[in-house]
């Protein structure tokens, strides 16, 4: 029941962006748009695609290593099935990779999820600095008129900036309480389940333990040197991903600027307006950046958002499928790990 009710606000979501997106634009003359498109570019554009996600698998390979030291090729499966997987209610995606990773190479699942949620937290600072330099030397590309539900995007970034800076500080004092004073935390966390039955106290405690393995990573310098280098390639591939479809639909701007904007506008809009599959969320902050912010014809960029979701999420359906086959995995464990939310692992 909860995972029906997860897709169904999912899916209204997704429809009320989606009408954002295209209720000014004709569908006979967005279906004429697409015969204009270069696809010879999208062929850059998958390859860069695919490299933004071989950055993915080295920088997870050292988030694990404390636990497990294991090929990169050994990780592809997971991560192109986990971000597949994001299709389903809820995001569901993150669930699945640290079960498959823990079901396929024997790593406890809370030790293989903390090394994700080390990666998200990465991933987050990495967007919070691409999302100052986007106020510090071109503020003034958030100060135009767009709103999304009558919210400024102006108003809308700064409040993603300030949860996100609170998210990250809460993450960082996390796992620096898991690393460096865990008996600490431990006492903390047993005041906390205190009231909780008997039997889910050696449960809690052995999971925080699992946990921490996790995040021994980052009492490694090396490691976080090395982590730190492959999220800015990670990043460095996204916001190159989009300039290939520039070149497709022959926009005029086609500078770093406007490729780090349309990145910061994307992260923002498919985290407050979560959509199966990004759905929705993902076309109309492609049409607030190139139309609203850029100045972008408004078909070209309703366009230009369609072509480049279907491409995107087209090569991380292929592998995710891909890799379900190869590996012989079951569809249906899979939504039942998201509907069950995890209760299921062992």
């Amino acid at each position: 029941m909860k995972s029906a009710w997860n897709l169904i606000l999912g899916l209204a979501i997704a429809a009320g962006a989606l009408y954002y997106t295209l209720y000014n634009v004709s569908m006979k003359e967005l279906a004429a748009s697409f015969k204009t498109v270069d696809y010879i570019y999208l062929v850059p554009a998958v390859l860069i695609i695919l490299l933004s996600f071989f950055f993915r698998a080295l920088r997870w390979r050292i988030l694990i290593s404390p636990m497990k030291q294991m090929e990169v090729s050994g990780l592809f499966s997971p991560l192109m099935v986990g971000y597949m997987a994001n299709i389903l209610p809820a995001r569901a995606g993150e669930l699945i990779r640290a079960y498959l990773l823990g079901k396929k190479h024997g790593i406890p699942f809370s030790g293989a999820f903390a090394s994700i949620i080390v990666e998200r937290l990465f991933d987050i600072v990495a967007i919070l600095l691409l999302f100052a330099w986007v106020f510090m030397f071109n503020a003034q590309v958030l100060s135009s008129e767009a709103v999304i539900s009558g919210v400024s995007l102006q108003t809308l970034a700064t409040r993603f900036g300030e949860l996100s800076a609170v998210l990250v500080a809460a993450l960082i004092g996390f796992i620096y309480m898991m690393v460096a004073h865990k008996k600490k935390l431990m006492t903390i966390i047993r005041g906390i389940i205190r009231p909780l039955p008997k039997k889910w106290h050696d449960k809690v405690e052995y999971l925080v333990e699992e946990f921490s393995q996790g995040c021994m990573v980052t009492k490694d310098l090396q490691a976080l040197f090395k982590i730190t280098v492959y999220t800015a390639l990670v990043w460095g591939a996204i916001v190159l991903s989009y300039l290939p479809f520039y070149y497709a639909y022959d926009l005029d701007n086609k500078s770093l600027e406007s490729l780090i904007l349309l990145t910061v506008l994307v992260s923002v809009l498919i985290v407050v307006l979560p959509t199966p599959a990004f759905l929705g969320s993902f076309n109309a902050a492609i049409l607030i950046g190139l139309h609203d912010i850029m100045k972008v014809p408004e078909l070209t960029a309703v366009s230009f958002g369609m072509v480049v979701w279907a491409v995107s999420f087209g090569v991380i359906l292929m592998g995710g499928f891909y890799f379900i086959l190869h590996d012989h995995l079951s569809v249906k464990t899979l939504v039942q790990i998201e509907e069950d939310g995890g209760e299921m692992i062992k």
